[in-house]
């Protein structure tokens, strides 16, 4: 037992706390912190395509074009608005996370016990730590009544440690039982925790495989517009003699190649995308990694926590004459009297309303199997326990049985196989076969505990278990069980082509049990440790690529093979809880941390959380970034092909010299920064294919914009342009009189490009089906889309005012027919060519 405190420690005075934590500041871990409002707003405004936006509307505004300049403003703010309200959702879910997790631990100062935050503490503090406490500050241990810590988030080992006099114990450790005094050495960033917290903090952070090809995307796009601007402005120089008309309009094109509405598309696809996560329990910490968590082609994750579900459960008991109950199989395999009595006395050998895991599992099992456990009639009050000691691993209740005569005494033990057999004094021939037992059960990756009871009842409570004659009970197997929906999960991740990888710091046996378990490929193969840090690099290499089990591993050895992988060209996908995974969390492309059991370290590292821990989660997530990339591919190749005949037609006339213009400054602006954007959320709209998750991850080398999106799209945007020209002259030709009003040819081309646009929207839903076809697929946004702009498009065309705006004129519905058939025209092709493609395959 422990003695009193005010009389073993009088602990610190006030004034040296306070000289000590001017010296050393708070107990708490460094860490970015939470982002300014101002702070995420530059980070929104520095983004490539966001900037771009801002230095087009610098360059409107600067050529005279307020209107197009205004447009662009509202684009950026809208973005911007979008951007930071997700943003700060997020970090808000996260805080209240953190929250959830700040201790508070008894401390004596000035010889008085009292309770404090975490964060108060300092060097030299004496602290007092009690069954359910989490370990404030590295600290050692000065005096201890058989002291229990689940060390998990920091090892990854499940299976609580003793801890003796002089012995270190880690910040954010768990206390399963026993009490302890114990002096604080480090706190903040010197602890262990802390220490990792700091590398990772000092991990650069890199960007995601989407922000690098929107860099790469935006600097080819500037460079196009700036050939087309010179060669434009040298052109009308030349042919006009006018220099300055050369120049603005060169100016003018450049503007109009670039793609004003892509920054408001991407926020609108990762915002939606990032809102549909959340819904299904996934956090997105940066919108954009969504993506590449779909391009993901490793997955490395924990197993403690992640794959299993971080507590102990009786998996088999072995009674005597080696009867075997199997807790999985108990249809054709009843619990008999004698494994019902092993399992009794277990619960006799636990303590009530337990932390340690090894207790718990016992209870929890008599609850699922509903077995009482009052057989023995008068009620039993424990009146002595005998903790786990280095000396004896095993935990020994004596029970107080009342009879009416004098009182009785029962008692149970519960601990270490080799233990117990010492208790029970069992012959060695017995302890053999009983060991040989424990060891074919151990390769299985059960942790095994003997349970033993008194041969009879005791009329004095002992002063040791020693002195007590025991009878052999049997063997409990116990393990970590893994989550439900793994073996699911695995299934899948397999099927979408990712490779899985369990990294561990618990055993080989274990690991490789687990990994057979949850279907992992090549699990007889277990590398631990010790055996990768003897290897040369090139032996280390071929270690990784060709093991996918790693136990025994420090978080070193984690943060290194995800180096390793990255080195190889994968997109490595990292999944964790404890503080030992945040390194590599930080490493990884995509850092993945669980919400509920995760530490704020882990959840810091991460751009990934699970809110519910569930491993099938990230596979959702999988599979919503190749949904997001897919859509996004056919957004970009519409905004490519509406943005063609959008600037031939701007320029048509000032190239060759006609008297009208055929789309003026408004339309332009209209269908860039409202048009454009609206119909693409038909894309962001568009269901999941069959095949996104039957397929491997996509080739990173190949561009967002690769040459047969390109090239398709150019020929789309081409045809739509001799639609609008062809509609252009057609009208000028054979439709125009004397007396006709001149804004005829401008109005009817612009319900071409209109009509054009929405052919193009129904052709690219799907690259493989027709329109027909496709339109049969639901999908929420194309009604309001199609509706609303063809709603748009006839009040512009017959509604004074609106045609007062845009400079319209009323058609006849006979010439509306006319356009309509045109584009029908310019598109047909494509359905066309989809159906050839099919039949050739």
């Amino acid at each position: 037992m422990l003695r009193d405190s005010s009389i073993a420690y009088s602990g610190l005075t006030a004034n040296e706390v306070t000289q000590l934590r001017i010296h050393y500041g708070y107990n708490e871990i460094s860490s970015k912190g939470e982002r300014s409002f101002f702070s995420r707003l530059l980070g929104v405004l520095l983004e490539p395509m966001i900037f771009l936006l801002i230095s087009i509307g610098f360059l409107y505004y600067f050529i005279g074009d307020a209107m197009e300049a205004v447009m662009l403003s509202c684009s950026v703010v809208l973005i911007v608005m979008i951007t930071l309200y997700q943003e700060g959702k997020t970090e808000n879910a996260l805080s209240a996370l953190k929250n959830l997790a700040s201790p508070r631990t008894n401390v004596i100062r000035d010889g008085v016990m009292r309770k404090v935050d975490g964060r108060e503490i300092v060097p030299g503090d004496i602290i007092f730590l009690s069954e359910g406490d989490r370990v404030p500050a590295d600290s050692e241990v000065l005096e201890t009544d058989h002291l229990m810590m689940d060390e998990s988030l920091l090892t990854g080992e499940s299976v609580p440690i003793l801890k003796t006099i002089s012995k270190e114990i880690f910040c954010g450790s768990l206390v399963v039982a026993g009490q302890a005094f114990c002096s604080v050495g480090q706190i903040g960033n010197q602890t262990q925790i802390g220490k990792i917290g700091q590398k990772i903090a000092n991990e650069k952070q890199s960007k995601t495989l989407l922000e690098m090809e929107v860099a790469r995307l935006v600097k080819g796009i500037f460079i196009f517009a700036i050939i087309v601007c010179c060669l434009l402005t040298i052109y009308l120089g030349l042919t006009t003699n006018d220099w300055t008309r050369g120049i603005l309009a060169g100016l003018t094109l450049a503007i109009g190649i670039l793609p004003e509405e892509l920054p408001l598309v991407l926020t609108i696809f990762f915002a939606f995308g990032a809102y549909r996560l959340s819904k299904r329990s996934v956090l997105a910490r940066k919108t954009s990694i969504i993506e590449t968590l779909g391009a993901a082609s490793v997955l490395c994750t924990d197993k403690t926590g992640t794959i299993t579900q971080n507590k102990m459960t009786i998996k088999c008991l072995v009674g005597t004459n080696s009867e075997v109950f199997d807790v999985s199989n108990t249809l054709s395999n009843p619990m008999s009297e004698g494994i019902i009595e092993l399992l009794k006395y277990g619960i006799l050998a636990s303590k009530s309303n337990a932390i340690d895991p090894m207790d718990k599992c016992f209870f929890e099992m008599v609850k699922e199997f509903k077995i009482q456990i009052d057989t023995i009639k008068s009620p039993l009050v424990i009146a002595k326990e005998f903790p786990i000691s280095h000396q004896l691993l095993a935990l020994t209740q004596v029970w107080n049985l009342p009879g009416e005569n004098e009182t009785k005494y029962l008692v149970a033990t519960k601990g270490a196989p080799e233990a117990v057999i010492t208790l029970c004094k069992l012959s060695k021939n017995d302890a053999d076969e009983i060991l040989a037992q424990v060891t074919s059960l151990a390769k299985r990756g059960l942790r095994m505990l003997a349970v033993a009871r008194s041969k009879e009842f005791v009329k004095n409570i002992p002063d040791s278990p020693n002195e007590i004659e025991f009878e052999w009970l049997g063997l409990v197997g116990l393990e970590d069980p893994i989550r439900s929906e793994v073996p699911a999960a695995v299934r899948l991740a397999y099927q979408a082509g990712i490779r899985i990888i369990m990294i561990t710091g618990d055993y080989p046996e274990t690991a490789k049990n687990i990994a057979t378990q949850i279907g992992l490929q090549n699990h007889n193969k277990v590398m631990t440790g010790n055996e990768l840090n003897v290897l040369s690099d090139s032996e280390y290499r071929n270690a990784v690529l060709n093991c996918n089990i790693f136990a025994r591993v420090s978080p070193d050895d984690k943060w290194r093979l995800v180096g390793v992988l990255k080195k190889e060209g994968e997109i490595v996908a990292m999944t964790g809880d404890g503080v030992n995974d945040a390194p590599a969390l930080k490493t990884a492309h995509i850092g993945v941390a669980m919400g509920m059991r995760g530490t704020d370290v882990a959840r810091e590292a991460a751009e990934i959380v699970l809110l519910d821990d569930s491993f099938s989660s990230i596979l959702n997530a999988v599979e919503e970034g190749r949904h997001i990339y897919v859509n996004l591919k056919k957004a970009l190749g519409y905004i490519i092909a509406v943005h063609i005949p959008i600037i031939g037609a701007a320029f048509f006339p000032t190239l060759f010299h006609l008297p009208n213009v055929i789309l003026s400054a408004i339309h332009i602006v209209f269908l860039e920064m409202i048009i454009d954007p609206t119909s693409t959320l038909v894309f962001e709209k568009e269901p999941i294919e069959l095949s996104t998750m039957a397929s491997p991850p996509r080739d990173i080398s190949r561009p967002l914009l690769d040459k047969n999106l390109f090239i398709v799209s150019l020929l789309q945007g081409l045809m739509s342009l001799t639609a609008v020209i062809s509609t252009y002259y057609y009208v000028t030709l054979f439709e125009m009189t004397v007396s006709s009003n001149p804004l005829i040819p401008t109005t009817a081309s612009f319900v071409t490009l209109i009509f054009s646009n929405l052919l193009i929207i129904l052709v690219n839903r799907n690259w493989s089906l027709t329109i027909f076809e496709s339109i049969k697929v639901k999908n929420s946004a194309l009604p309001y889309v199609m509706g609303g702009t063809l709603l748009f498009l006839f009040s512009a065309i017959y509604i004074p005012f609106l045609q007062s705006v845009f400079h319209f004129t009323s058609l006849s519905f006979r010439l509306v027919g006319a356009c309509l058939i045109i584009s029908i025209l310019s598109i047909i092709w494509f359905e066309f060519g989809k159906l050839y493609i099919r039949n050739r395959s």
